[in-house]
């Protein structure tokens, strides 16, 4: 039987589908008649299942030709003499009971719940008694009745249309489905599809075990066509359930077909199977309920709640399928692309017009999204980023554009939309969620450049790599074998000596080899595995600077160790210090910490009062990287600086760029007029060494004069003369 719908029939199709119904009717009854007992009453009338479902789908407005259908069935078949008044009465109570069932829009909607079941029964019990009741009491007045059994024969005739629409109704509601699913079923696909479809069929055969092999040794045991009914219907819900009741129920009604019932016995039969009927849709109604409602709460587990997208858990489910699938066949190349998009200026919006006009501005960009072309995925991931996949051969940015173009209209305003991208294009072997990663990452590039990024295949250092520097380098710490110091020596340009050494970090990788401090650090840094990491160097430097003071006579030695950001605004810096002095014996003038600019002014306040309490121990202060950034000459005074390091982007090319002279000029002379030791960074080869001991210059750091070594490599520079010959003398005539 279709479903409804708006489009109301036309007066040739409603007339067409009346008169399809009158001989249907006739048919059915012709055909229920068969199957009778003592006295020509039915085990089932299944007409009676047919009219309720022809009313609850059409609208009662088609009773008349319910009325036309049993009164002309009646006139030709019935073995009893039902006229037209008699007609009228079951058409009555049947249009009843239909209105009774309209009220279960789930039978219509192929969407039935525990309440429909129970409306469908209630409409069943109502229209069935009301029709067989109210027709033996009218045939009683008239003198027509079937003799003063009537009462009994009524009862019979109620139990009958009772079992016919729990037979016939819900199969012609759910005719769609009958061999498919209600949405929340589960089911199977190929051979294990038609084996689940075929275990309905294990109710007709224990029907036919009860009535064929049981009953003729008289065993009673007709409870156990309970036992696979509902079996069906508490493993797969509704459909199973209204397959196997129409089976059973046709199964019992040909196996006791031409038997001696009596009247008992075929009372006993009619109200097995319709206790066996409703129980088992409602069984069936309230699995199939329970699936759809569980089926829900898995979609809202991946549906954002704000826009109806997917959320980000959603989004993965659909890219993983679609990377596991077969490559897209685009014409222009297969693969997925995969954007982080977010919206540039949610934030305003929702300062300026509330967050109400702000959840509309989402839902609004999200239905934008929703008209990308087929092949497109879209989702929301939270606040006012959202994700795109398509094949790599359909990503065009200017579709995206196309559908995202102009203004937004909310409560009479326009707002633009203005958006940042962050694409990349998936490699062989990548999952769902390291592609997204790898994309948000991207949009994190694009908000900080203020342009949309796009990222090709290729090596990852992301946020992915990471987090497995997170993992390794946690267990390079515990183990104390793979972070090493190498150590670079800063030399005084009077004495031509190395006085001090810088402590840089190394970690040998078990598998990555020897990497510089700039590929792990700022891991360390955000995963605050910085602080222990400063708190190790400081006792491996001043532990290296003891052994070189005694082993080189040279007391004066200092070790310079970088300190950072999180290092210093923590507060362990102090303490640090303290147990690595102490650890060693060291005195605090011999070492000296190096900062940035930028890492005192995180919190200046803070910054200056751990110096002070650092500096009380006589330890050393040197501001690295001068020259570049902010280069207050303030700080210098309120931090008390001991040594000003110049930045090597003035030294590299000192030699021959005058501006860069002029500007290491005018630092020396700042520094030590300010009391401090000016260090210059960078010097790659002697002539830039001779040129800065002539600009006066107190220390140098660079390559020219020794590489970070290894501890036992870098010591030999303390062996040896010094490392800054005399200039060379000028010849005759020279310059």
């Amino acid at each position: 039987m279709p479903e409804p719908g708006p489009r109301t029939a036309s007066p040739a199709e409603a007339a067409l589908r009346g008169l399809l119904f009158v001989l249907a009717f006739i048919a059915l009854q012709r055909f229920s008649l068969q199957f009778g007992g003592a006295g020509r009453v039915s085990l089932w009338y299944l007409p009676a299942g047919l009219i309720l479902a022809f009313l609850a789908r059409f609208g009662p407005g088609n009773a008349p030709w319910v009325f036309a259908a049993t009164a002309l069935a009646g006139a030709l078949q019935s073995p009893l003499p039902v006229n037209h008044a008699a007609a009228a009465v079951g058409t009555l109570a049947y249009t009843l009971g239909a209105v009774v069932l309209r009220r279960a829009p789930g039978w219509f909607t192929g969407i039935p719940r525990v309440r429909d079941g129970v409306t469908l029964t209630l409409a069943a019990l109502l229209a069935s008694g009301l029709a067989a009741y109210a027709t033996m009491l009218y045939l009683h007045a008239t003198g027509t009745a079937p003799g003063a059994q009537w009462p009994v024969v009524a009862l019979h005739w109620w139990v009958g249309d009772l079992v016919g629409i729990l037979t016939l109704t819900p199969s012609l509601l759910l005719s769609r489905h009958w061999f498919a699913r209600l949405p929340g079923e589960t089911a199977g696909r190929g051979a294990r599809g038609r084996l689940e479809r075929a275990k309905v069929l294990a109710v007709p055969l224990t029907a036919a075990l009860v009535f064929v092999v049981a009953l003729p040794l008289g065993l009673h045991v007709e409870f156990l066509c309970f036992l696979p009914l509902l079996w069906v219907a508490m493993r797969d819900g509704l459909v199973a359930a209204v397959r196997g009741t129409f089976l059973m129920n046709v199964s019992v009604a040909l196996l006791t077909w031409q038997s001696p019932l009596g009247t008992n016995e075929l009372l006993e039969i009619q109200l097995l199977i319709a206790t066996l009927s409703a129980t088992a849709i409602l069984l069936g109604a309230g699995v199939t309920e329970r699936q759809k409602d569980r089926d829900r709460l898995a979609e809202l587990a991946l549906t954002d709640a704000l826009t109806g997208l997917p959320n980000r858990h959603g989004f993965l489910q659909d890219v993983q399928g679609r990377l596991a699938g077969p490559p897209a066949r685009s014409g222009t190349g297969g693969g997925l692309t995969l954007a982080a998009l977010d919206i540039s200026r949610l934030k305003w919006i929702n300062d300026a017009f509330g967050q109400a006009t702000g959840d509309q501005y989402l839902q609004a960009f999200g239905q934008r999204l929703t008209r990308l072309p087929a092949g497109w995925s879209v989702a929301r991931l939270g606040g006012g980023t959202f994700a795109l996949a398509a094949d790599a051969g359909r990503a065009d940015p200017a579709v995206l554009h196309d559908a995202l173009q102009g203004p937004v209209q909310l409560d009479g305003r326009e707002l633009t939309v203005a958006y940042r991208l962050g694409s990349v294009s998936a490699e062989g072997g990548v999952s769902a969620s390291r592609l997204l990663l790898r994309a948000e990452e991207a949009l994190d590039e694009a908000r900080r450049s203020g342009r949309d990024v796009i990222v090709a295949p290729g090596p990852h250092r992301g946020a992915y790599a990471a987090l497995e520097y997170e993992q390794d380098l946690r267990r390079a710490l515990e183990s104390g074998q793979e972070l090493h110091l190498h150590y670079q020596p800063q030399t005084d340009l009077t004495s031509g000596q190395v006085v001090a050494f810088e402590a840089l970090i190394r970690w040998q990788h078990p598998v990555r080899g020897l990497l510089s401090p700039a590929e792990f650090l700022p891991v360390a840094e955000r995963t605050g595995l910085i602080v222990p990491i400063g708190a190790w160097v400081l006792e491996e430097a001043c532990r290296q600077r003891q052994a070189w003071a005694a082993a080189f006579g040279r007391p004066d030695l200092r070790m310079a160790v970088n300190i950072s950001p999180s290092h210093l605004h923590t507060g362990t810096l102090l303490p640090d210090v303290t147990r690595a002095l102490e650890a060693c014996g060291m005195p605090g003038d011999c070492l000296e910490l190096e900062l940035t600019e930028g890492t005192l002014l995180l919190d200046p306040e803070r910054a200056a009062r751990v110096l002070s309490e650092v500096q009380a121990r006589g330890v050393r202060v040197a501001l690295d990287d001068f020259g570049t950034g902010y280069s207050s000459i303030r700080h210098l005074k309120d931090f008390r600086v001991s040594t000003l390091k110049i930045d090597r982007a003035f030294i590299r090319h000192l030699a021959t760029d005058e501006g860069d002279r002029r500007i290491v000029t005018g630092l020396v002379v700042l520094g030590h007029l300010l009391g401090m030791t000016v260090l210059a960074e960078g010097a790659e080869d002697l002539a830039t060494v001779h040129l800065l001991r002539g600009l006066g210059c107190d220390g140098v750091q660079g390559y020219a004069l020794g590489r970070p070594r290894p501890a036992a490599e870098a010591g030999e520079a303390l062996a040896r003369g010094p490392l800054v010959p005399s200039p060379p003398p000028r010849t005759a005539g020279g310059p």
